[in-house]
């Protein structure tokens, strides 16, 4: 089969920072075609998506990858072959990737809490080699598949996978989201930023999202109650205006209850300065 390789990372600058011709060491090559393993299933890869650890594999940063390495941590295609331990998913079915891979066994995992696995590790990043997405045909373990529903298409499935896990697990799993609170989405045009506004609305929040300015309109149409232009110096003192709006039109305190940010050092001071006493900022 044919896959996206590459087998050596990007060179270094004269001023040792990574040069990014990504163009330099990726090449399209025949690889052999995957065998299930007993719980694995093997399907055609019809979408794949990507991620910015895509980036980080071909400098290998912050942590070295294999090598040779196929990238691609979201895939959704049809399954062609599945391992004789495999019970739920069948040759034709629609699926798509699900890539924290965890030991399955430790107290974090059984507790439900796979992302605190220590041997966690994400597909088509950490694995290898030749292990990821961009491949004409991939595997993966019966529990990182899910079926794709009949009203969703391959190109959504595999838009959704990483991001939808991260938003998710960021608002539900970390930040207890509740119904009726402020919610600010920093960077709401981004992937994990666009999930974030829709489950924020899903859960009946007020929804401040940040932007650069060709995408608030995005965050609007995607139930953003109010949109801000992040790269104005003073966006902050925007959103807190916003919030003292929310709070004259619902009767509770001005102020952030979930900042959700991805962006890190150049906001971070300015939203710690608009969080509610007792509000939460996640990070991923």
């Amino acid at each position: 089969m044919k896959a996206l390789v590459y087998e050596e990372y990007c060179k270094k600058t004269a001023e040792g920072a990574p040069d990014d011709d990504y163009k330099k060491i990726l090449q399209v090559k025949e690889i052999d075609d995957p065998k299930p393993k007993p719980d694995e299933v093997v399907f055609k890869v019809k979408a794949a998506a990507l991620n910015y650890n895509d980036i980080w594999g071909m400098r290998g940063e912050p942590v070295p990858v294999p090598l040779p390495h196929v990238s691609g941590s979201d895939a959704a295609g049809d399954v062609i072959a599945v391992g004789d331990e495999v019970l739920n998913i069948k040759v034709g079915d629609r699926v798509v990737s699900h890539s924290n891979m965890s030991c399955r066994v430790c107290e974090a995992c059984t507790g439900g809490r796979e992302f605190d696995c220590a041997k966690r590790t994400i597909w088509g990043f950490q694995t290898g080699p030749n292990w990821g997405a961009f491949s004409e045909i991939t595997h993966l373990p019966e529990v990182n598949i899910a079926k794709i529903p009949d009203s969703v298409s391959y190109d959504e499935a595999a838009a959704a996978s990483m991001t939808l896990l991260t938003s998710w697990h960021m608002l539900v799993g970390r930040a207890k989201i509740r119904p009726g609170q402020t919610v600010l989405i920093m960077g709401g045009g981004s992937g994990v930023g666009s999930f974030g506004i829709q489950i924020a609305k899903l859960y009946n929040c007020k929804v401040i999202a940040t932007a650069s300015p060709d995408k608030l309109d995005k965050c609007k149409e995607l139930g953003a109650d109010y949109a801000v232009d992040h790269r104005k110096d003073d966006w902050h003192k925007e959103v807190r205006a916003f919030t003292k709006e929310i709070a004259k039109q619902t009767g509770v305190a001005p102020g952030i209850d979930i900042s959700f940010d991805h962006i890190g050092q150049t906001h971070w001071n300015k939203q710690l300065t608009l969080l509610k006493y007792g509000a939460t900022l996640v990070s991923c």
